[in-house]
């Protein structure tokens, strides 16, 4: 495909999705079928538009599809206000705790015994099928930062926090295929490393990087007066790119960490409110749809009486949710098409 083509297709599908919104709200299907049925169309098997052959494309697919992941889990992070003693974490803990390590293993006992297939295969399927998908269940997670429905928070904390329980059961999966059968040495060995450390490490890391980058921003911003005038998607993209690099140094996982930094930030901009209920970028608005170009809208406060600490928190939270959506949703459009371009040329009707 040439650029012009590439150009042309991803119009196309953009403007399908643009002019169908308002009836997919209607309908028993999301944007994600769309652009998957749109993938097919325009593989070989259909007009012939695209083409990706999967063994060598695998290594970039594979990039992507973390960059993507890493924007959702950050972006959930910083919809989640409420604090970790609240009842609604309560639904989260159990399903990324308990209810996971069910679920893998009853995908690996089926998978073993009903499909005789071999135990490290049958634990690998398990623990790639047991987790919530962040970026694809956006639908059923929280919409924004005062959305406390029980079984939305649940779910998106869960989404989060799921790659602590599944990621290590992957390991062992692909350990089992290694060795054929559990042995003392290394099982201690994945224990130790990726129970023990991997997961609180994670975590630990990502917050107090969120926390600490937030309000020392947060200070700077407020003490410069520069409140409503430095851009936050930088401060977003450094804050992702630096708790996955920094947690992959010191053997954690990424992928909790960018979660927890997420997480973090949103504490900071709690703080800063004094634990008020509405969240500082609502409060904000009127300023940010000053400075984008859009209409002010009516506020439960008037943002000229907020204090500078939290009209800055206020900008910068509105700012990096508008970009990490942004950049989620972009991300899902292309790659579910990708998926059907490739899913297509490799169905197999049985």
């Amino acid at each position: 495909m040439t650029f012009l083509v590439w150009v042309g297709v991803l119009g196309s599908l953009l403007m399908i999705l643009a002019l169908t919104s308002a009836y997919l709200r209607w309908l028993p299907v999301t944007t994600s079928v769309v652009c998957l049925g749109f993938g097919m169309l325009i593989s070989p098997i259909g007009l012939g538009l695209a083409e990706v052959n999967f063994q060598q494309s695998a290594t970039w697919i594979g990039h992507l599809t973390e960059v993507a992941v890493l924007f959702s889990l950050f972006v959930s992070g910083l919809k989640l206000r409420l604090s970790f003693h609240r009842s609604s974490w309560h639904g989260a803990y159990l399903l990324a705790g308990p209810v996971m390590i069910l679920s893998i293993a009853g995908v690996c006992l089926v998978a073993h015994y009903l499909l005789g297939l071999p135990w490290g295969v049958a634990l690998l399927i398990g623990a790639i099928l047991a987790p919530t998908d962040p970026v694809l269940a956006g639908l059923v997670q929280v919409n924004h930062a005062q959305d406390f429905d029980r079984v939305r928070f649940g779910l998106s904390g869960e989404a989060g926090l799921n790659d602590g329980t599944a990621f290590p059961f992957v390991l062992l999966g692909l350990l089992l295929l290694q060795h054929g059968e559990l042995q003392w040495g290394w099982t201690l060995e994945w224990f130790l490393k990726n129970v023990v450390w991997g997961v609180p490490a994670g975590l630990l890391l990502g917050y107090v990087m969120g926390k600490g980058v937030g309000r020392l921003m947060i200070y700077l911003r407020t003490r410069h007066g520069d409140s409503t005038i430095s851009p936050n998607d930088f401060l977003a993209l450094a804050l992702i790119a630096l708790s996955y690099v920094l947690a992959d140094e010191i053997g954690a996982f990424g992928f909790l960490a960018v979660f927890a930094a997420g997480l973090g930030l949103r504490q900071a901009e709690v703080q800063t409110s004094g634990h008020a209920e509405t969240p500082s970028e609502h409060l904000a608005q009127p300023v940010i749809g000053h400075l984008t170009g859009a209409p002010e809208r009516a506020t439960v406060a008037n943002a000229e009486d907020l204090e500078e600490p939290r009209m800055a928190a206020g900008v910068m939270m509105g700012d990096m949710l508008a970009f990490g959506s942004l950049v989620e949703r972009s991300f899902e459009v292309l790659l579910v098409t990708l998926l059907g371009v490739v899913l297509i040329t490799h169905w197999d009707s049985r």
